[in-house]
């Protein structure tokens, strides 16, 4: 035990993440806040590389500290816009594809296929496949990844493209040779016969590509992807530029919005890679397209995966082939000091919710949080149930319905209260690889009903905790709801047994401890 603790204390941790405090948009942000509170109690320093806030730059609190990406937003260290303008180019090729095929008034923007022909425009090749599923060719002209200086985007473009690409021609027979030797593929051979164009129209990419303030990427890529791939050259930058002076032993990554940044980092630093897989961005219902070229570019720069649930894990497995030796499964975790049972009287004159029967819903406005089954199937049980009214936290009001309460913000004071006055939390999710939002009920002692898919079941015990239902049923969450509405003494043990789980099952400490025998197997 003595030399256990010697080992963790000597050690230091890079994390990445686009999300950290005050910035949490979701679990992510709650999970990576947590850990490291937790991890900087048994090892010798947390680092975390994070997204820019206004008027915070670096920060310190015991032994974790915060290093922010700058504003503007320029690459740091020896990073140029040469990278960021390329990149742009790509999004932009990828939106005016995008556009172009849209226009179905059009007859003549039909495309039968995709041929890609440069090196530094396979990103966008490989967005665009993943948006039309049209089949790619390629012409190889070069493979990049064998050049004596190569091009660091053109590599990233190339090794993302290869496995979607239905043919490739090359233009030598020594291409065939190094295609098969660095790709294993063995690709048809065309020689060039003149350079008559015919009938080629040729768009052009959109201009000026900088300075930032002007760039607005075309079609469905906005200025948010932008500023999201420049936190991610910033963010390596800074772990490249803090390495001397904080001598890092391992990089550890988190969320689909960041893993440009942890590719590029365990480029540049060549430190161990552990990756929580929070979710796969590849397999969300409505899947954000430059996470999702982040996450194919990283998967095997990885070399430990930490899976929040074994949905996660099977999932790693069979999007992108991971051994499942190479994965953990670690869940997320709750503060059961902090989200404990409260006096809400308050709250409940607040908002109006005296004698009423409470149905909590906490999420973003997102489709796959599968809100529209659950309102669906309140409207049936209103007609049981008068007196029952849903909560949703994190919603815009749409409904003009006298059974709904919708409150877009609240304070965490206020909301663990929400959760202890409520009566039964839903958590409707079509994809839901976790849940945090389960853990933080069941530690107010309030009954849940989830979605017997993801994560969920690992987390509701059915009958003893809460209740599981079919994904996509209004009647199956109308009919769970009204079970527990007729059972009171059902939800209070429920609710005893809830709290009890959390504690002994998601506790910090012990994800913690979990996550430093991540570590040591991969240091030693």
């Amino acid at each position: 035990m003595a030399t256990r603790q010697q080992k963790t204390n000597d050690m230091s941790v890079g994390f990445l993440s686009y999300e950290f405090p005050p910035n949490i948009y979701g679990g992510v942000g709650v999970h990576v806040t947590e850990l490291t509170r937790h991890l900087a109690e048994s090892i010798r320093q947390v680092h975390v590389f994070t997204s820019h806030v206004e008027g915070l730059d670096c920060q310190k609190a015991g032994n974790v500290y915060v290093h922010r990406s700058s504003k503007p937003l320029v690459p740091v260290s020896n990073r140029s816009y040469k990278m960021v303008e390329k990149i742009m180019n790509n999004f932009n090729v990828a939106g005016m594809m995008d556009k172009h095929l849209s226009n179905n008034n059009n007859k003549k923007n039909k495309l039968d296929l995709l041929h890609s022909q440069e090196e530094l425009v396979q990103m966008a090749a490989t967005v665009v496949k993943n948006g039309t599923q049209l089949p790619p060719v390629i012409t190889a002209h070069n493979t990049d990844v064998n050049r004596p200086k190569p091009d660091r985007l053109g590599v990233v473009g190339r090794q993302d493209v290869v496995d979607k690409v239905d043919r490739f021609n090359t233009v030598s027979k020594y291409m065939r040779t190094e295609l098969d030797r660095t790709f294993g593929i063995t690709p048809h051979v065309e020689g060039l016969d003149g350079q008559n164009a015919g009938s080629v129209y040729v768009p052009k990419s959109s201009k000026p590509l900088v300075p930032a303030s002007t760039l607005v990427p075309a079609s469905n890529y906005s200025s948010k992807d932008f500023e999201r791939v420049m936190t991610n050259f910033n963010v390596a930058g800074m772990v490249e530029k803090h390495l001397p002076n904080v001598k890092l032993d391992l990089l550890h990554s988190h969320g689909g919005l960041i893993q440009m940044a942890a590719a590029e980092a365990k480029n540049d630093t060549g430190l161990p890679l552990v990756m929580t897989a929070h979710s796969t961005e590849i397999n969300r219902l409505k899947p954000n397209r430059l996470s999702v070229v982040m996450e194919q570019n990283v998967v095997d720069k990885v070399d430990r995966f930490i899976a929040v649930s074994r949905y996660m894990r099977k999932e790693l497995n069979q999007t992108f082939g991971i051994n499942y030796n190479k994965i953990t499964v670690i869940p997320n975790g709750v503060d059961t000091t902090v989200f404990k049972p409260r006096e809400a009287d308050d709250i409940r004159r607040k908002y109006q919710l005296d004698n009423r029967f409470v149905v909590l819903f906490i999420g973003r406005d997102d489709p796959q949080k599968g809100v529209k089954y659950l309102v669906n199937a309140m409207k049936n049980l209103a007609k049981q149930i008068p007196g029952i009214m849903l909560v949703m936290v994190g919603q815009q009001d749409i409904y003009n319905d006298k059974h709904i309460l919708c409150l877009p913000r609240v304070s965490r004071s206020e909301l663990i209260k929400l959760h202890s006055l409520s009566d039964v939390f839903v958590l409707p999710s079509v994809y839901e690889p976790f849940g945090i939002v389960l853990l933080e009920a069941m530690a107010c002692e309030t009954p849940c009903i989830g979605i017997r898919t993801g994560g969920m079941p690992d987390i509701i015990e059915h009958n003893r905790t809460g209740l599981l239902v079919e994904p996509r049923s209004d009647e199956g969450l109308s009919e769970a709801i009204a079970r527990l509405y007729h059972d009171p003494e059902k939800r209070y043990r429920m609710g005893k047994n809830g709290r009890a789980k959390v504690i002994s099952d998601f506790n910090w400490k012990d994800i913690s401890d979990k996550t430093i025998e991540v570590y040591q197997q991969v240091l030693h």
